[in-house]
This record gives structure tokens, C-alpha cells and sequence, in this order.
């Protein structure tokens, strides 16, 4: 898997969410003059999928609604900008979604997905690693931060009998993990689609476990309270158009990948179409909560609160909502 001419991504993923609401050229999400512009960050993974397709078939302007589309390294970095005030409407893992809705305005439109079967623990082909258990004293590349991460080395981990620092953690972005272990600095790492795919498929990793075991792992579509306030029939007609996105991956999987396939093509990733047939063959597209989700998010989120990552638990019946969904599929 190659890349080139990462500039512009390489910025967006190193500078502060504040700096490039003030830096980026128009200002950041939807300016008080702006009308019908909402902003939209998902994450350049398997996670951000719906959101590729969406921006692709053009999905938003049929449904009536004005979008821009930006892409991001993960789930984090979207959060951060969604706090800065950058962009309105992100696609979020579940730590990064919870830390927003605690620290922020963030509250859920709807789930994106149920990923579990996307993220997986992946060893070097080159090494004898063959369990989770037999990574005690090596390195792992993982992208601190995010739900991988927090899942891997909160819930994975110890199923194995480790414990933090039994391992050693490289904080390395999902983009950068295949070509870390084929390089031999790290002898494993904890990663989401289409990484794992990639280095099974070039020879450079064994799947060790996938998470679906361990957590449901829900995306979030997620948006800033005050901009939902101040524009519901901007984001019932986005919710609209996202819904037609969704309607795709049911009714056209082959078309889906190929979208997929050609925006990593265009970003001037080498990537087999084999790499995304797989990925996307693990991706749960399905917008609504599922019986279990707020039981879920409490476990999650006292996790963090005694871990300081947060110092409240939001309330989720304000958090989750559901009236714009509603209003979307009736409309």
C-alpha cells in the first residue's frame, strides 16, 4: 500500500482543531450568515464509508439539504474539530463520542454502523505471534484515543491475562500501522479497516482476533446541539440524504465498494479492490439504536470518568436523539 502527496491530510491531521477553524479558508461549520451549509467530517476508514457514498452519488443535494464534505484521520480528529466549531456533523467512534457529548454540545443523529467485525489485532507474518496473549513484551501500534485503542486495551487485552504495561503502545495513526509493520518497528498493531485487509492481503500480517467478540462497536452520526437548535430543517434534509446513502449499501454492494475503492485510488493509495471487497463485507450499516445501546454507553463512559477522561456521565435520553431520524423517514 502506497501513498503520495499527503500535504494536505498531513496538515489537517497535525494541527489543533482551534487553529484550523481559524486558519481554514471560509471559516469553519455553519457561519451565522450561512443559511442551509452544514459541514460533515467523517474519518478516512471503513467507519467513514457512508459518508464517502453519500458525498459521491451527491445524495444531499438530491435530498434538498447543502453539505460539505471533509475527510479526517480518525474518529478523534472529527471530534476535535466538531468542538473547535469547525464542523458541524461527524462520524465518531464511541470514545470520541462520548468525551464529546461530555465536554461539548455533541449529541447522536443516529449510528452509522455496528463495526465490530472491522477492527482487528493484526501480527507481523514475519513474527511467531499467534494470539493476543503472545504480545507480551513487544510493540504495538495503535492510534491512542480512539475506540480501537480504548477497546483493545481495555477489553481485549485482559481477556488474554495482560495488563497495561505488559506491552508496549506506539501511537500510530491507522494510515501509517501496515506500512509500521512491515517495516519491522512494531510487531503487531490494533487497527480498522481497510488496514487489516491490506496487510493480510500483501502478505505483511495475520489477524489475530477481530472485536466483534468483545463489543458491538456502534459509529456514531453525530452533530453539535446548538447547530441542530438553530437549523432542524437543514438537518432533517441531510438526515434525508444520508438515508439514501444507507438505502445504497443495501440495495448495491458492488457499487459501494467501487465508490470506496476509488476514493482511496484518488487519494493515490495502491490498494487492491480484493482489500475493500473484504472490509466492506464486515461494515453493519444500520442507523438506528439498537435494545442495549444507553447500558452500553454507561459502561463505557464510567470507564473514562474513572480514568479522568470525563467527569460527568451525559444523559443519554438528551443525548440520543431521535426525533430527526423520525422526521426524515416520514418526510
Amino acid at each position: 500500500m502506497s501513498k503520495q502527496n499527503f500535504k494536505r491530510r498531513e496538515f489537517l491531521g497535525l494541527m489543533g482543531g482551534t487553529a484550523l477553524a481559524a486558519l481554514w479558508p471560509g471559516g469553519g461549520a455553519l457561519a451565522a450568515d450561512s443559511g442551509a451549509l452544514l459541514t460533515l467530517g467523517f474519518q478516512d476508514s471503513v467507519w467513514g464509508s457512508v459518508a464517502m457514498v453519500a458525498d459521491k452519488e451527491q445524495v444531499f443535494k438530491k435530498a434538498g439539504a447543502n453539505v460539505k464534505v471533509l475527510k479526517f484521520d480518525s474518529g478523534k480528529t472529527v471530534r476535535d474539530s466538531m468542538i473547535s466549531g469547525r464542523i458541524d456533523i461527524g462520524t465518531l467512534g464511541t470514545t470520541p463520542f462520548i468525551v464529546g457529548a461530555a465536554k461539548g454540545d455533541i449529541v447522536a443523529l443516529a449510528t452509522v454502523a455496528y463495526a465490530g467485525r472491522t477492527d482487528s489485532v493484526v501480527a507481523g507474518a514475519k513474527t511467531n505471534i499467534k494470539s493476543v496473549k503472545e504480545l507480551k513484551g513487544k510493540r504495538i501500534a495503535s492510534q491512542v484515543g480512539s475506540s480501537t485503542d480504548y477497546i483493545f486495551q481495555n477489553k481485549i487485552i485482559p481477556a488474554y491475562g495482560l495488563k497495561k504495561g505488559d506491552y508496549q503502545i506506539v501511537n500510530t495513526k491507522f494510515r501509517d500501522q501496515v506500512a509500521a509493520l512491515a517495516a519491522g518497528s512494531v510487531d503487531a498493531f490494533a487497527g480498522v479497516e481497510p488496514y487489516p485487509s491490506v496487510a493480510v492481503l500483501d502478505g505483511i500480517g495475520r489477524v489475530l482476533v477481530n472485536y466483534s467478540k468483545y463489543d458491538m462497536l456502534p459509529v456514531w452520526l453525530a452533530i453539535n446541539q446548538p447547530v441542530l437548535e438553530k437549523h432542524p430543517k437543514e438537518v432533517v434534509a441531510f438526515m434525508k440524504g444520508w438515508l439514501m446513502a444507507v438505502k445504497t449499501f443495501k440495495d448495491d454492494p458492488k457499487h459501494v465498494a467501487k465508490i470506496v475503492w476509488e476514493s482511496y485510488t484518488s487519494q493515490g493509495y495502491t490498494i487492491k479492490e480484493d482489500a475493500i471487497d473484504s472490509m466492506m463485507g464486515k461494515f453493519d450499516v444500520n442507523p438506528n439504536y439498537v435494545k442495549g445501546l444507553k447500558h452500553y454507553l454507561n459502561q463505557q463512559a464510567e470507564v473514562l470518568l474513572k480514568a479522568g477522561r470525563i467527569s460527568k456521565i451525559p444523559d443519554w435520553d438528551k443525548v440520543l436523539n431521535h426525533k430527526i431520524l423520525e422526521e426524515a423517514r416520514s418526510a
